[in-house]
């Protein structure tokens, strides 16, 4: 550490230059599975167990981890989000620390302007589970080549593919097939090499390291009664149920075969196919290829091992936020080559084969740059609270106090985060997996928390599922024991409000702005409406303004904002 602050400024510079720029990130865009990390550790945070008082079916190092900065009193979005910037500069600074004695340090610059320019494709500045199990997996093929190289199982290496392994599976349980063929194939590597028989003391000594985090948690679910609902939730409702609904094959066998398929069919695709859209990830594929052809030239078995394990990064996918494992992965080969062909001047090198590389190099530059600097900085002034605002927002704050539960059922848990709200249920949304798996715990916690406001959107869909469909239950028991705030307006119909607290909530968003009153005939300039019992009716076309017997010069123009703060009400057609 003391010769990377010290001797190596020029790769520290970088360092921070690489978190300024995912920084820049922090305040743009958001996505429901961070929503569900952040609320997890806040749930975990506040004294709830994981599984038990919050549903979910992810595992759970991420909620635990997290809560680490919820314990301090991080509770928005945009402190979390600087929270893992944090974390990824300090993975860096480790990768770093653990890797130099064995590649060149601008391998490390290279892949740290590679990951922070990208984060635009990649979403791998966000609170999520793939990032957390990228780095891990990242890793464990890096302690795998130094394996490799030196025939040495150190202590410290022992210790780093425990945590690796530990991580990885507890972020996201499909990464156990990224660690299971990296360690089967290692395996082979090592009976083909003849290296078995004198390794074996230190294969069960790393057996056991590898052991103790799995017995530690396991340990604790048992004592706290939570075993069960650990191996139901993160293991079952995936196998059983999810994969209903995901695509993904339910079947181990299979679904080694559909990541086998996937991966030869993203190499066939971006070898017989162009467009502009997959130039990124035909060029980061075949920087992946030129990087097993190099280990290949040098060691065949080892070539072959990390061709086929570069698959089982992409097990949820090649592309898009899924594929953040492979990206990791990938940017650090991409690196590795770039600096090998580019700056250390590979003997017997043709100049035709090092202009190939820097062509590579310059377009994974452009296209970053291109996808990363038009939201650079967005909201970067902006109070806490601009990410994942909603339309909802402003009737949570004004008919609920900070205290109060409320239940969201729709895919935007970030609701909760903006709003500073805590979930009213175990399952914080509604999804059709969560209702074939938890349908009776769901009408239970519902008869019994029965909060004040319920938004529950019976005309939108998950995945081609109306909610009004595969929910049904949840509303024919909304429609017995709450009322839509207003049927015949947007977003309004979709916040439910328990009965004998209708009216008051009513009262509380009654709209008294200064100089609106009632019967008076006002336009922003756009629409023309009537304030009637303190809200705005759209009147919706010239000849229904006029059949009414309004007459135009009794029209006031109000400013936008002024008249925004007026509540809607029915359009009159």
């Amino acid at each position: 550490m003391r010769n990377f602050l010290a001797k190596d400024k020029s790769t520290w510079v970088v360092f921070i230059f690489g978190f300024l720029l995912i920084i820049l990130y922090s305040r743009y865009f958001s996505f429901m599975d961070e929503a569900d990390n952040m609320l997890g550790a806040i749930s975990v945070s506040q004294g709830g167990d994981i599984y038990k008082s919050f549903f979910s079916q992810h595992t759970p190092f991420v909620y635990y981890f997290m809560s680490i900065f919820a314990l301090i009193g991080v509770r928005d979005y945009e402190t979390f989000r600087l929270c893992m910037g944090l974390v990824i500069f300090c993975l860096w600074i480790f990768m770093y620390i653990r890797y130099i004695r064995y590649f060149d340090s601008k391998v490390f610059k290279i892949f740290v302007l590679l990951y922070a320019l990208t984060i635009n494709i990649t979403w791998a500045n966000m609170v999520l589970s793939d990032v957390f199990y990228g780095f891990s997996i990242l890793f464990l093929l890096l302690e795998s080549l130094i394996y490799i190289r030196t025939g040495v199982l150190s202590k410290k290496s022992m210790v780093v593919v425990s945590a690796s392994v530990f991580i990885s599976v507890m972020s996201a349980f499909v990464s156990v097939y990224s660690v299971a063929i990296l360690l089967f194939l290692l395996f082979t590597y090592n009976i083909y090499n003849k290296r078995t028989k004198e390794n074996i003391p230190n294969y069960i000594k790393l057996a056991i390291i590898m052991a103790i985090p799995f017995l530690i948690l396991i340990l604790w679910y048992w004592l706290t009664g939570n075993i069960y609902n650990f191996y139901f939730q993160a293991y079952k409702l995936n196998r059983v149920y999810y994969s209903n609904y995901n695509g993904l094959n339910n079947s181990s066998i299979g679904l080694i075969k559909q990541i086998i398929t996937s991966w030869i069919n993203h190499i066939a695709y971006h070898a017989t196919t162009f467009s502009k859209e997959s130039i990124f990830s035909g060029v980061l594929l075949f920087l992946n290829l030129v990087f097993c052809y190099y280990q290949y030239k040098r060691d065949r078995a080892l070539g072959i091992l990390i061709f086929i394990f570069l698959a089982f990064t992409g097990v949820r996918g090649f592309e898009g936020f899924h594929a953040i494992p492979y990206y990791i992965v990938s940017f650090f080969n991409s690196s590795f080559i770039i600096n090998q062909y580019i700056y250390k001047e590979e003997n017997n090198c043709k100049e035709y084969k090092k202009n190939v590389i820097k062509i590579c190099f310059f377009l994974l530059l452009i296209l970053s740059l291109n996808n990363y600097v038009p939201n650079a900085g967005a909201n970067f002034n902006k109070p806490n609270g601009i990410i994942a605002q909603s339309p909802y927002d402003k009737y949570i704050h004004k008919l609920t106090d900070p205290n109060e539960k409320i239940w969201i059922t729709s895919l935007s848990p970030q609701t909760y985060i903006n709003t500073n709200r805590d979930p009213a249920m175990r399952a914080y949304i509604v999804v059709p997996w969560f209702i074939d798996a938890f349908k009776n715990e769901i009408m239970e916690d519902l008869n019994i928390s029965r909060p004040k406001l319920i938004i529950f959107e019976k005309d939108s869909d998950v995945w081609g599922y109306k909610y009004s469909d595969f929910a049904k239950d949840i509303l024919d028991f909304l429609n017995a024991e709450y009322r839509p705030l207003n049927p015949e307006v947007d977003f309004e119909k979709n916040i439910y409000i328990r009965k004998d607290y209708f009216e008051e909530a009513n009262n509380k968003l009654s709209s008294n702005v200064e100089n609106i009153e009632n019967g008076m005939l006002v336009t922003n300039g756009v629409n023309v409406y009537l304030i009637e019992n303190n809200k705005k009716r759209y009147i919706t076309n010239p000849e229904v303004f006029e059949r009414l017997g309004y007459d135009w010069k009794d029209v006031i123009s109000i400013d936008a904002d002024k008249l925004e703060d007026v509540r809607t009400g029915t359009p009159i057609d």
